[in-house]
């Protein structure tokens, strides 16, 4: 858990570095006030964005107005409007640039003090990274209609319905204890192993707006898991298998960024296993390597977190069950071994 926290942390350093002045990055208008000096984006700190920035906004016809970050979080930004330019194109869904700009030069002479076209009263700018000057004032109105849109409204969705990124590759690691049972003709008992379990996945969503697998993914994975019990007489077992399962994703979509993710997922399969028994741990004696299939499945629900640049972590608490059946040579009566506990296994992921 600490790795997994530092790596977070690590990813989102790199994602954190500020913009340059001059810099360029298209960003789509998540929402306006009914005033339009007041806007959301789909854009943050993970994109370089810190309050205090200031930008241009432009098309391809020019520049439509100028405003600054008064609000950020990794995947958001409001910004205070306080140059409109094009009014007619600054509405809401609108995919536009910016423009990373210098602060407009504050001056005391009110015949040369900024004003925009449907705004009075000269408008004090705040230097880049500096507190020296105000941010430009909000009213109560639109400071109210931001903090709604930076809480409620329009969560950051990875791509469109079109373009998401639908793919991932992942991989979980998962120490655990497991108990069950053996049985070979007339002799059985109980059995008891600790684990390390390590799987690696594919996994595909699906983006269709309205259909029934917008919140379901499915994947494949190809687990390995290795156990080793007892002193004087030491058992080792190894199991590669190979699964298939799906994820209802039931909290949040499965699509959006910075926003916990809740799924429960289910899956199956099968795969080899081995055993060999060490008669004394002083001594290379032992008794010959048994081979054998296995089969799995497991039920559970986790928790999924994705960062704008398609890394992510995930947690999973489920219920395993698996059986192992081991053939001996010289002998019809096989081993059978079953093993059931509950995991808790932690991971990344990258989505493309």
């Amino acid at each position: 858990m600490r790795f997994l926290a530092i790596f977070t942390l690590f990813i989102l350093s790199i994602n954190s570095i500020a913009l340059e002045i001059d810099e360029k990055l298209t960003i789509r208008i998540l929402g306006l006030s009914d005033t339009k000096k007041t806007l959301l984006t789909n854009r943050g700190i993970e994109d370089g964005l810190v309050v205090g920035d200031h930008a241009k906004f432009f098309l391809t016809t020019g520049v439509i107005a100028r405003a600054v970050v008064i609000k950020a979080s990794p995947g958001r930004s409001i910004w205070s409007v306080y140059r409109i330019i094009d009014s007619d194109k600054i509405t809401k869904d609108k995919v536009v640039n910016i423009k990373i700009a210098s602060p407009v030069k504050l001056t005391e002479d009110p015949t040369r003090a900024i004003k925009s076209d449907d705004m009075s009263g000269t408008i004090p700018v705040m230097a880049r990274g500096k507190s020296s000057e105000p941010i430009p004032e909000v009213s109560e109105e639109d400071r109210s209609d931001l903090d709604s849109m930076m809480d409620e409204q329009a969560p950051v969705i990875v791509g469109s319905s079109s373009g998401s990124k639908t793919l991932e590759v992942f991989g979980v690691l998962s120490l655990n204890s497991l108990s069950g049972s053996y049985e070979q003709g007339d002799n059985s008992g109980d059995s008891s192993v600790g684990n390390i379990d390590f799987s690696v996945g594919f996994e595909k969503y699906f983006s269709t707006k309205g259909s029934f697998l917008e919140n379901i993914s499915i994947f494949a994975l190809i687990s390995k898991r290795t156990s080793k019990s007892g002193l004087e007489v030491s058992t080792s077992s190894d199991w590669t298998e190979y699964g298939i399962g799906a994820n209802w994703h039931f909290y949040n979509s499965p699509f959006v960024n910075n926003k916990l993710i809740g799924y429960a997922t289910l899956a199956g399969g099968v795969g080899s296993a081995t055993t060999e028994t060490e008669v004394s741990s002083t001594s290379t004696a032992s008794a010959d390597p048994l081979s054998g299939s296995s089969n799995f499945m497991l039920l559970g629900v986790g928790g999924k977190y994705y960062l704008r640049n398609g890394f992510g972590a995930r947690v999973t608490l489920d219920y395993f069950r698996s059986g192992s059946t081991f053939e001996f040579d010289d002998s019809d009566e096989n081993l059978t071994l079953s093993l059931s506990g509950i995991r808790f296994r932690v991971g990344m992921s990258y989505r493309f």
